[in-house]
């Protein structure tokens, strides 16, 4: 089954406080990492980077090459990722949906996820929780405690079988959702979840570049 992978890097970066595609980290910036490893691991057919349209000329200068295709973000997350199916070949059967904001993605991580989309309509990588969970009201009290053997924490990539994501996609009832296994979720799919990895972090905030780089180095700015 031929596979693509959509890297969605298009936010901006509300919580990080400016646009995380601009953050150069080695040399490089922040959305290269990810790219990089997806080009090396085996079983990509093709890559999908979804930007801002200023940054194009940015990405075309470090991803000349033809397996890589750029898509234009959207208002939101859910937006990016349908233009970035759009933008796949029509031969691509699988893909995996991964946030250019986790640069720590391993080529084995990204194997395993093919892999188990061989035998799974839709897959996802996640983390059982080491930290004792409470779902907590507007007013800051707890409602309860979570059994935590049961609660992962999730990450990407994300693998899904193309037909099955894009009719999640046409019948999504909302525009943002927290992620895409919740679109598959409310139509009624199964999604398998695999292990994921601990170093598979997602820069957030400012402080967590200290995992990528050292703490004296600035911002490029």
């Amino acid at each position: 089954m031929k596979t693509g992978a959509v890297i969605v890097c298009a936010g901006k970066g509300a919580r990080f406080g400016r646009d995380k595609a601009c953050v150069k980290v080695n040399g490089a910036p922040l959305f290269v990492h990810a790219c990089r490893t997806f080009l090396r691991a085996g079983g990509i057919d093709q890559v999908v980077l979804v930007l801002r349209r200023e940054h194009f000329s940015r990405a075309e200068e470090w991803f000349p090459e033809k397996k890589v295709r750029l898509a234009e973000g959207g208002a939101c997350r859910t937006e990016s990722v349908r233009n970035g199916l759009d933008a796949l070949k029509k031969t691509i059967r699988g893909v995996l949906i991964h946030d250019g904001a986790r640069p720590f993605v391993s080529p084995e991580l990204i194997g395993r996820v093919i892999s188990a989309l061989d035998s799974h309509e839709a897959v996802i990588c996640g983390i059982r929780s080491r930290d004792t969970l409470k779902t907590v009201d507007s007013r800051g009290y707890v409602n309860s405690t979570l059994n935590r053997n049961s609660v992962y924490a999730v990450q990407t990539p994300q693998g899904f079988r193309r037909k099955m994501l894009r009719h999640a996609y046409a019948n999504a009832e909302h525009k943002e959702y927290f992620d895409d296994a919740q679109l598959v979720e409310q139509t009624g799919g199964k999604v398998k979840v695999i292990e994921g990895e601990r170093k598979n972090v997602k820069i957030t905030f400012p402080e967590d570049l200290d995992f990528f780089r050292g703490k004296q180095e600035g911002y490029d700015r």
